[in-house]
């Protein structure tokens, strides 16, 4: 019988995240604190849309690459670019705050031997300037942008290319991320995806997508390491 550590992935899990040597992250959702201001972008669009749209919907439908989500909504395709437009205007005329603890967690990685990766849905001008605002620039060996992949999450390209930037074969990665997508992506790139609860999806959703383990958030990730 498979012994679980109590509130802490499995014995073999644990293991494969003190073990591999790249910790890749999601931005939004799981370092960054964005889905309440996420959420409050999209309800204005869509009110001026007069497109129906609630807390459920959002939770129902998001997915890190917008096009699938407004593809799930049915809202019409001619319409997408309108919407990013005004998604620009509303999201990124501030930055959101990072997850509390995110900075000292990434520190204890880097100093036990970890390499550190970032891998977003998010275009490069837009996270470049939050990694500045929020002091986590420097911090990630490498970045995979979201307008820089040929493919988006949960295909396996912005894996691929984080095992091919760093020069280690996708099995040495673990993935923390906060949606469906990322697991999936993970998953198909033979990467170890962890969930974390900080965005939209819950437990059972991340795991039915392959996380292995599902921490409350990246702080408590990397604390089963730390206190392990």
């Amino acid at each position: 019988m498979r012994l679980l550590r109590r509130g802490g992935p499995p014995g073999k899990v644990l293991h494969a995240m003190r073990d591999r040597a790249v910790w890749a992250f999601d931005w939004d959702g799981t370092l960054i604190d964005s889905i309440g201001r996420t959420v409050a972008t999209y309800r204005q669009i869509f009110a001026e849309l007069e497109v129906p749209f609630d807390d459920a919907l959002f939770r129902r439908h998001y997915a890190p690459d917008w096009r699938r989500m407004y593809r799930s909504m049915g809202i019409a395709e001619d319409l997408w670019p309108r919407i990013d437009r005004r998604w620009v205007e509303l999201f990124e005329t501030e930055v959101s705050a990072l997850v509390p603890g995110v900075p000292e967690a990434l520190d204890w990685l880097r100093t036990h031997g970890h390499r550190l990766a970032l891998v977003t849905a998010g275009h490069r001008d837009r996270i470049e300037l939050e990694l500045r605002a929020t002091g986590l620039e420097g911090y990630f060996e490498t970045c995979v942008f979201g307008n820089e992949v040929p493919h988006q999450k949960p295909d396996p390209a912005p894996l691929l290319l984080t095992s091919r930037y760093l020069g280690v074969p996708t099995t040495e990665i673990v993935l923390v991320a906060d949606a469906g997508d990322d697991m999936r992506m993970a998953k198909r790139a033979q990467a170890l995806p962890v969930g974390v609860l900080t965005g939209a999806a819950q437990a059972g959703s991340l795991r039915a997508a392959g996380a292995q383990w599902v921490a409350r958030d990246v702080v408590a990730a990397v604390a089963t390491l730390r206190d392990g």
